[in-house]
């Protein structure tokens, strides 16, 4: 998870990172669906219905392309939206896309679940493409041994 300006040390460790795993990855994204039902039996969340954090959601998928790109044409998010019992960290998931955001005040408890669920959701072929995701997710399978 990345919560600060990236290095030109960092940009070249991702980089570094690319090179040497990108061949051996073949795409193994799982659906929005999966990443939900998986999300559900690992936490202990509860639903939460926020249309606030429902639309911040939405937002990060409609207007970010590399988002945006991996919404069917013609379909719209379909967002669920949990809260962690204490309600200080917040996660939504898009059921079409696999997109999902965390957010709150535990940012060690956010980034151990966002990480989590990177590495389980896999890369798809326009992932691989991309020298940050490979490297985030290969960092993310890393922490999971």
């Amino acid at each position: 998870m990345l919560t600060k300006e990236p290095t030109i040390e960092m940009v070249q460790e991702w980089k570094r990172i690319y090179s040497e795993n990108r061949d051996r990855l073949k795409p193994n994204r799982k659906s929005g669906t999966e990443i939900n039902d998986y999300f559900c039996l690992k936490y202990a969340f509860e639903e939460f219905k926020s249309l606030k954090f429902c639309k911040v959601v939405k937002l990060n998928i409609t207007e970010n392309e590399t988002n945006r790109e991996k919404l069917p044409h013609g379909t719209v998010p379909q967002i669920v939206v949990y809260k962690s019992k204490d309600a200080s960290v917040l996660v939504g998931i898009d059921l079409i896309t696999g997109f999902f955001h965390i957010e709150g005040e535990d940012i060690t408890r956010v980034a151990e679940i966002y990480d989590d669920l990177f590495a389980f959701r896999g890369l798809d072929e326009k992932d691989m493409e991309n020298y940050f995701l490979v490297a985030q997710y290969i960092q993310c399978l890393d922490k999971r041994l």
